[in-house]
């Protein structure tokens, strides 16, 4: 047996002797330090001879050692020899990182203890506690996005892939955040272990990525999406989004939290009213909520040696990063000490040695380490932890390493919001020489993302903390802040009245999937004009989002922005233009005193100046309150100024198609089918022509509840699968949701029960999602789905009647419109 083995099983009868006197079985013993239960076998065994340092840690802290106890574990773990000498080296356990003398001590790496616990904080002890939320008769199991899948390999992580696994499954672990600094590689490991504990989750695993997400209140709409359940912008949607996950067993992974306090206590509600959720979480600082476990994702670890460069994750990865562009990188005998200076200079950031790697194409391994050493000489802030200096210190070389124009650019990318485009890029960068080629060289150097966007173009992104890097440096100088600022505002101000009339016609879904992609950017560009006090941009932007925010039901955002527009002086039309956007969201939101109120004072607005579309558009809006409010006489008359004001012209011509169709419903109203019909054909005619889909199936609707009051469903049919397939293009939940109970009633008239049943089920799941009736003029008979539930009960019974309901709600909105559409020509 040679010396090394001997050693092991030195150190593995220890290590028994220890845990059997802690009256501690294998398996709990791992699942206090965050191991397996083989790998505490292999260490006893002496089948596995030397453990790591931050294993030792572990391990010494799940014991409870004191000081005594750790220095004897410690000195029981096998020599690791020099490739270069054989003499042996004892590994060091230290409660320090050799790239971060004097730094804080932090205990075992990874290792919970129930001290670590934030078990009964002040901030938690004083939150409001859950309100009970009991779930649906019907609970539907929300449909998660799938967990992305990596575009490299996971390099170092395995203890603590392992160590969050088993963390996660225990019984009383439903929180458990990832802490450490920028660039540590939290996201990484969360997603990675997501994968790994994924089917321990009957309802799967949902990614919500928040680094975008600046405002507290768009948290549940992002959590909501993420589940597959739109957006739910109701005032109660934080109870709704809560009785959905209450009968549920899914993790969630909420990635990047520490700009959002707020998080904290939604996520404690959640927990408390959700038994079966569990939360991974990612954030520099923990959540400070009761019954959180804390994992510190410490940086990879560091060579022990010079000589033995291939044993540690830190140069692993670098190894593997830099030998992608450089095949030969580090292979020279001479080689072994620079990468090793690389890693301990860098800290094992897995961010910060991604960087240097990128290097390696025009750079070898002593070469890179002089220009790394040159910047770190000139490091920053001293007020700074000794960790955050480091990689602020490694981005600082980074971005001395760029050209003057390529710095400039990598400052003004740094106010996009979640991305943006080569458009958005080339307006930051217009006084810049070639700006598309300033962008490639940001992108060799690792410091800009590039991926593809929804619509199949590049888009271009900085990771998180290369991001706040970028900020910090934009913000040093506030003028050049600003005017990068503006020019962002500035574009975005263009994309979006540019989109706005190409939503009225056939290149609805294109522009529709553009301003989704940018709209963090869309938003981020309101608030500019709102903060600089430009309330004419402010306004007439708002005005121009307006529809976008109707169609995808971003209508918290959309109100909000507009009520802030609001407080500025701007200009008659644009504050009419701005009113006209408030009380189309509060509409949505079934806010009729808000909109109604909101759309008469646009209406005295507009009508003192020459603005048509202005007039058309508040007309329009006051028919609507009047319509849905039972008032059909008044209704008739605003729908019918609208027409008139409108007349050949093209201003507000998109207002007056759709008043034809509002007319029909007075009629239909007023128990006149015909002459519905009569009305809503000229509105109907005018979208088809255009190309405008959201006119189209509203119009298309109207002549259902025609066909309907007449009997005539085949007719219904016809209108309905046309409908169905409009709105499954432009992902218009609202409406869809109305279309599925309309052919529920198809169905039921032609005695398919079963049918009809499924599709009112699915048809309330898809409102719910919504969290609004968007569509509040739509007004269909109840007495017809009334009678279409009657009958779907009798023939049904109540069991049969639940089991429909259910299996349509558990449809989900792709899987809502396969069903209706299955068998239809």
């Amino acid at each position: 047996m040679d010396s090394e083995s001997r050693d092991g099983e030195a150190f593995g009868t220890l290590l028994r002797r220890l845990r059997e006197g802690a009256g501690l079985t294998q398996e709990e013993l791992a699942e206090r330090a965050g191991l397996t239960a083989h790998g505490v076998s292999a260490l006893e065994r002496g089948t596995r001879t030397r453990p790591y340092p931050h294993t030792v840690r572990s391990l010494a802290g799940a014991l409870g050692l004191d000081e005594v106890g750790v220095r004897t574990l410690v000195a029981a773990v096998p020599r690791r020899p020099r490739r270069s000498d054989p003499a042996d080296r004892p590994t060091e356990v230290t409660t320090r990182s050799e790239a971060d003398p004097g730094g804080p001590t932090t205990g075992p790496a990874g290792a919970v203890h129930p001290a670590s616990d934030h078990a009964a904080t002040a901030h938690a002890a004083s939150g409001p506690t859950a309100t009970a939320v009991t779930p649906p008769a019907s609970v539907r199991t929300p449909v998660p996005t799938p967990v992305p899948a990596p575009v490299t390999a996971l390099v170092g992580r395995d203890d603590d892939v392992a160590a969050v696994t088993s963390l996660l499954r225990r019984t009383t672990a439903r929180l458990v955040t990832l802490t450490g600094t920028g660039g540590v590689g939290k996201t990484t490991l969360a997603l990675a272990v997501a994968r790994a504990v994924g089917g321990d989750h009957a309802d799967g695993v949902a990614v919500v990525p928040l680094a975008a997400v600046d405002d507290g209140a768009l948290v549940v709409p992002a959590v909501a999406r993420a589940l597959g359940l739109s957006v739910l912008e109701a005032p109660d949607a934080e109870q709704r989004l809560l009785a959905e996950l209450a009968g549920s067993r899914t993790l969630l992974v909420l990635d990047n939290l520490e700009h959002l306090p707020e998080v904290g206590m939604l996520v404690a509600r959640l927990l408390e009213a959700c038994p079966g959720v569990v939360v991974l979480a990612t954030s520099r600082a923990a959540l400070r909520v009761r019954g959180e476990s804390e994992y510190a994702v410490q940086p990879l670890a560091l060579p022990p040696s010079d000589a033995l460069v291939e044993e540690s994750p830190a140069c692993a990865l670098l190894l593997e990063r830099a030998r992608a562009v450089s095949p030969g990188f580090g292979s020279r005998a001479d080689d072994g000490a620079a990468v090793a200076a690389i890693c301990r200079r860098l800290a094992g950031i897995p961010l910060a040695l991604e960087l240097a790697a990128a290097r390696a194409r025009v750079l070898d391994a002593p070469s890179l380490l002089a220009r790394l050493d040159e910047s770190m000489a000139r490091d920053g802030a001293t007020d700074l932890p000794p960790r955050q200096r480091t990689m602020r210190a490694t981005l600082d070389w980074g971005y001395r390493l760029l050209g003057h124009d390529e710095r400039a650019l990598y400052r003004r990318l740094s106010v996009c919001s979640g991305g943006c485009d080569l458009d958005a890029v080339e307006a930051l960068g217009a006084d810049l020489p070639d700006p598309v080629g300033l962008l490639e060289r940001l992108v060799e150097h690792s410091l800009v993302v590039v991926h593809a966007g929804d619509g199949g173009g590049p888009r271009y992104r900085m990771l998180e903390p290369v991001l706040q890097h970028a900020r910090s440096l934009l913000e040093e100088d506030d003028a050049e802040r600003v005017a990068a600022r503006t020019a962002h505002a500035r574009h975005f101000l263009a994309s979006a009245e540019d989109a706005a009339p190409r939503l009225e016609g056939a290149d609805q879904v294109r522009w529709l999937e553009r301003a989704v992609a940018d709209d963090a950017n869309l938003a981020s560009a309101v608030e500019w004009w709102v903060e600089s006090g430009d309330g004419a941009r402010a306004g007439a932007m708002v005005w121009h989002l307006w529809l976008y925010w109707w169609l995808r039901g971003n209508l918290l955002r959309g109100r909000r922005l507009a009520e802030a527009a609001l407080t500025l002086p701007m200009p008659r039309v644009e504050r009419a233009k701005a009113t006209l956007t408030m009380s189309a969201m509060a509409f949505a939101q079934g806010d009729l005193d808000a909109s109604g109120y909101g759309w008469g004072v646009a209406w005295e607005l507009a009508a003192g100046t020459d603005d048509v579309g202005a007039q058309v558009g508040a007309a329009g809006g006051c028919g609507l309150v009047a319509l849905a409010r039972g008032d059909l006489a008044l209704a008739e008359r605003w729908f019918r100024s609208a027409i008139d004001l409108t007349g050949d012209g093209p201003a507000g011509a998109w207002v007056a198609a759709l008043s034809h169709i509002w007319l029909g419903t007075v009629r239909l109203l007023q128990g006149d089918p015909t002459g519905a019909v009569e009305q809503i054909r000229p509105g109907l005619e005018s979208a088809r022509r255009r190309g405008d889909r959201l006119t189209t199936y509203i119009g298309l609707y109207g002549l259902v509840q025609a066909a309907l009051a007449e009997g005539r469903t085949d007719d219904a049919r016809t209108y309905l699968v046309e409908g169905i397939g409009l709105s499954a293009q432009t992902r218009d939940l609202a409406n869809l949701s109305h279309f599925l109970e309309s052919l529920a009633v198809v169905e039921g008239a032609t005695g398919d029960h079963l049918r009809a049943a499924t599709l009112l089920g699915a048809s309330l799941d898809l409102r719910e999602r919504v969290g609004a009736d968007v569509y509040g003029y739509y007004l269909p008979d109840p007495a017809l789905r009334g009678r279409t539930e009657a009958e779907s009960l009798a023939a049904l019974g109540p069991s049969g009647l639940a089991i429909a309901t259910d299996a349509g709600r558990a449809l989900g909105p792709d899987g809502a419109i396969a069903y209706a559409l299955a068998g239809e020509a």
